[in-house]
């Protein structure tokens, strides 16, 4: 009886063997594929379909990360030097432009002096006020008091306009998604008051030091400073230095406008190339200028017409599908694809 069991058990992993060996050899071989070959190679097709070329609208969004700095106030050096004769203010005061904030005696050749133990004349010296250059509030005067000397050229005090701006750090390959000046910008502060609009200043180099976000770059952190972009904080909007929060940008927008998907288009900026489905079937590849894109479409201000077919994705250029050019994420994502057809054919 256990023999008869034993030899039953072996005839049935042989015939599970051959079976498996019926499906698999026609993929090691590399041979003619039957049916279930066919499938397969169908499941992994992704090549484009024709998709038609529509009138639509474009808004293009960037939501960026921000840091809310105090506006750069004015410096207000003692040129000339001196010894410190009054001080009229203290850090932290408002001041209008022109009011004055210390006075400074200096030494004036031209002044007569009083003669000396030895009777040699002394150097005489005038008093000058030194002004706030502009509206705000002083800072730097820290504990300089009556007596104190200035070297020439020292920075007294700083006046600062009572102001703050908001600066997102822009990656340079988006600059790319800026069609004209930012016409539309909300801020919003975390943990903050409500969301408002933040007028545009500026959109540059950063400034030197600077990091991501407005932050200060740290010490041993990697060079290029980016590009900025920045907005003046509503004066009723309460925030302080250094706070964050988002900044949603409208970088620019089309209506009533003719539309493709961004993935039809070998080029997503000023100009780019798609591939045009005739009616027959054929292809042509087509120059077309580009307007708008929000990222998903983007406007084709020439070169194609409403209705015509494009492919959409279009495959990669020739010139750059070249072996080993394949992202390592798709190759997995292929061999996954594959590992599971291959079970659906031997189930």
């Amino acid at each position: 009886m256990k023999k008869w069991i034993i030899t039953g058990v072996a005839l049935a992993a042989l015939i599970g063997l051959v079976a498996a060996g019926f499906f698999l050899l026609p993929r090691l071989l590399g041979g003619g594929a039957g049916e279930d070959m066919d499938l397969g190679q169908g499941a992994l097709d992704v090549g484009g379909v024709p998709v038609e070329v529509e009138m639509g609208s474009v808004d293009s969004l960037m939501v960026l990360d921000a840091t809310v700095r105090a506006e750069p106030g004015e410096d207000v050096k003692a040129r000339n030097g001196g010894t410190v004769t009054r001080v009229w203010v203290t850090d932290g005061s408002l001041v209008d432009n022109g009011a004055p904030l210390l006075n400074v005696a200096v030494p004036d050749a031209d002044a007569g002096g009083e003669e000396d133990a030895d009777g040699a004349e002394g150097a005489g010296t005038r008093e000058v006020s030194l002004y706030a250059p502009t509206e705000g509030r002083v800072s730097g005067l820290g504990d300089l008091q009556v007596g104190d000397v200035l070297e020439p050229g020292a920075v007294a005090a700083n006046v600062a306009p009572d102001e703050f701006r908001a600066v997102a750090s822009v990656p340079a390959n988006d600059l790319y998604r800026f069609y004209e000046d930012p016409h539309d910008i909300l801020l919003e502060i975390t943990e903050g008051p409500p969301a408002a609009e933040c007028e545009f200043l500026s959109l540059g180099a950063a400034e030197e030091g600077a990091a991501p976000g407005g932050g200060e770059e740290e010490e041993g952190g990697g060079g290029g400073g980016g590009s900025e972009l920045s907005c003046r904080v509503p004066s009723d909007l309460r925030v302080f230095e250094g706070v964050t929060g988002k900044m949603s940008v409208a970088t620019g927008g089309a209506e009533n406008v003719m539309i493709v998907p961004v993935t039809a288009v070998r080029g997503t900026s000023e100009s780019g190339e798609v591939i045009v489905v005739a009616d027959d079937g054929t292809e042509e590849v087509r120059e077309v200028e580009l307007g708008v894109s929000d990222g998903s479409s983007v406007e084709v201000v020439s070169g194609l017409s409403v209705g015509d077919q494009v492919l959409d994705p279009i495959p990669l250029d020739p010139r750059f599908d070249v072996p080993g050019a394949v992202d390592p994420e798709d190759e997995e994502y292929m061999d996954e694809e594959y590992m599971e057809l291959e079970g659906e054919v031997l189930e």
